[in-house]
């Protein structure tokens, strides 16, 4: 059972009680079930809601489409871009991640570059998108300029990515409230795989199946 029907009527996560979560027990071993839960409640609820950005369902599902090169001309680029800085910015609200700058414009660039250079699709264009980014100067206190960030920083914009690369590649709830939901739920769950989502970095193929595996938890 993926963790978004295990959820299902859950409106907000912050505010999920101890006996919502209880059908978490069914999908998560421990002890990933409990850093999950102890992360769910560790979301800062008053974070930037996707739901007050100026995006809409037909960019979510372009993005998706993009992040396994199924669509990969200019307008699904610049629709994946502009969803991935407004994921972000949500996240960025979030006491469970980082606080860095994003430059959608570098971010864009990556995108378009990778497309315009590699055969690609699925998650391996996925974590090959992933891996771009990791290494650009999008991110950071000045986006473009220089990251200057410290490596506990890079860890946490580690994890915010791979939240992003996850809550893309599941399926889309079609509604923008849901959609935050399970972009909640995927930064609670990287987080809660905390060490194997480092370890996920150690290659391009080995991160393509961690994206591929976590995503079907969603």
């Amino acid at each position: 059972m993926p963790l978004r029907d295990a959820l299902r009527g859950v409106v907000t996560l912050a505010d999920a009680t101890e006996e919502m979560l209880e059908p978490v027990a069914q999908i998560l071993p421990e002890p990933l079930r409990t850093r999950f839960r102890h992360t769910l409640k560790s979301i800062d609820k008053v974070g930037k809601r996707l739901i007050d950005f100026p995006i809409t369902t037909q960019q979510l599902e372009a993005a998706s489409r993009f992040v396994v090169a199924q669509e990969t001309d200019t307008a699904a680029a610049e629709a994946s871009a502009t969803v991935f800085a407004y994921a972000w910015e949500h996240l960025d609200g979030s006491s469970a991640t980082h606080r860095h700058m994003i430059s959608e414009t570098i971010v864009l660039d990556c995108m378009v570059r990778l497309r315009d250079k590699t055969d690609l699709v699925g998650t391996d264009f996925a974590a090959t998108l992933i891996t771009d980014l990791r290494g650009s100067t999008a991110f950071g206190l000045l986006p473009g300029l220089t990251r200057r960030i410290s490596a506990g920083d890079e860890a946490k914009i580690d994890l915010a990515l791979l939240a992003i690369a996850v809550w893309l590649l599941t399926e889309r709830a079609g509604i923008l409230s849901e959609e935050e939901k399970l972009l909640d739920l995927s930064i609670a769950l990287i987080r809660a795989m905390h060490a194997e989502s480092q370890k996920a970095f150690s290659d391009v193929t080995h991160l393509a199946h961690f994206l591929a595996a976590t995503s079907a938890h969603l």
